[in-house]
């Protein structure tokens, strides 16, 4: 028997999965971004603006403080994900 795990959508500024409608970002039109999260893309434009390199240390603290990550393996993951995001792909 084969189990896989369910495939969410993720986002594409910041890598969270969005399992949950309610994780989704919202277009301009009010509808459900398929692309961004909530904490990135509300009404159509980003929530933060900022440089990849700072957007990467805002990740990076995020990992360490919700995720219990050590700097170190924070800043790998993030330095590996977020530059292959569509929003930051140059």
């Amino acid at each position: 028997m084969c189990i896989t795990k369910p495939v969410y959508p993720v986002c594409q500024s910041c890598g969270m999965p969005m399992a949950e409608t309610q994780q989704h970002g919202s277009n301009a039109d009010g509808s459900a971004s398929d692309e961004y999260c909530t904490y990135c893309f509300q009404n159509g434009v980003f929530t933060v603006k900022l440089d990849k390199a700072v957007f990467i240390d805002m990740q990076v603290k995020i990992a360490r403080e919700k995720m219990g990550m050590n700097e170190k393996q924070a800043r790998r993951m993030a330095e590996s994900v977020i530059p292959t995001l569509k929003r930051w792909k140059a």
